[in-house]
């Protein structure tokens, strides 16, 4: 009787344990279902964005597409841009247009194309920077009818590329018993234009909602960040000796061959001069803020 009940017992145990790995393995297999059907749609998606992409390509009359920024106006608050482009066919008895329009408005400016062979358009566009815009180009008949000649329209962000034209970057903190060093990157945007440059750069530092130093960094551009931070990365995989690391030079706010500034700085905040209690391991932690004032007066904060 006893052995009955062993064997009863054995067999409910094995169904149950039976049941899991059924329960088990239909989880693995509803969970690979699932990747598999975000894989295919995934897949699809893509497929069909490409296949429209070129079909959008293929049908549109305007290739070698470009924009570039000429001038910023900020007494009238206007962008000066240089479209170009390439026509694949050439209609001698047509004229080439470039209209500007507001996204979800009627507003649109129209400007006439030159070219110099019928197939290559250039057109100096003047826009307010306080709308983004799509551009698309019409072919305008001897006989007044209008033909587009793109089929998918070009974004031009006069706004968006005006309010984001100052970055700050690659901010960070390393803090030890004594001190935190606060290091940051700026980018700023001039467009060419002497008053959109940095006038100056301002770090403050807060502790417990008061501000407990303010240093204006203007003239500390760290000059040879990129050495150095080359030099540290060999220095970690073992290519270097670390007494190899170049000593930090300082000058003023770096340009590149577009005009635009850049600058890689580093502030270092003293505990003892902060108040900021410093406990065996628990450091003193600080909000920072980096002010930015222009040479037209405005001024950012980060």
């Amino acid at each position: 009787m006893i052995g009955l009940l062993l064997v009863i017992v054995l067999i409910i145990n094995q169904n149950f344990k039976l049941r899991s790995e059924m329960e088990a393995m239909h989880n693995r297999l509803s969970n690979l279902e699932s990747n598999v059907n975000q894989a295919i749609n995934h897949a699809s998606y893509t497929l069909i964005n490409q296949v429209e992409n070129v079909v959008n390509e293929q049908q549109s009359m305007v290739t070698n597409y470009k924009s570039m920024y000429k001038a910023v106006h900020t007494q009238t608050k206007t962008l000066q841009s240089l479209v170009a482009f390439t026509l694949k066919q050439a209609d001698e008895h047509a004229s080439v247009f470039l209209r500007a329009s507001i996204p979800d408005n009627s507003v649109s400016n129209e400007y006439e194309c030159a070219t110099s062979n019928g197939l290559d358009y250039s057109c100096e566009v003047e826009l307010a920077y306080t709308d983004n815009y799509v551009l698309d180009m019409y072919q305008r008949s001897d006989d007044g009818s209008y033909k587009k000649l793109n089929t998918s329209s070009y974004p031009h962000h006069a706004k968006s590329d005006m309010d984001n034209r100052i970055h700050v970057t690659s901010s960070g903190t390393g803090t030890n018993k004594e001190s935190t060093d606060y290091t940051f990157t700026i980018r700023n945007k001039t467009f060419g234009e002497p008053d959109l440059k940095m006038k100056s750069v301002v770090v403050k530092a807060f502790y417990e909602g008061e501000e407990v130093v303010s240093k204006d960094v203007t003239g500390h551009n760290i000059a040879n960040a990129e050495a150095r931070d080359r030099i540290n990365l060999m220095i970690a995989s073992g290519e270097m000796d670390p007494a190899a690391v170049p000593e930090v030079k300082y000058g003023d706010i770096a340009a590149d061959e577009h005009g635009d500034e850049y600058g890689n700085y580093m502030v270092s905040v003293f505990h003892a001069e902060t108040g900021a209690p410093v406990e065996h391991d628990d450091f003193p932690e600080y909000l920072f803020k980096v002010i930015v004032t222009l040479h037209n007066g405005e001024v950012f904060e980060f």
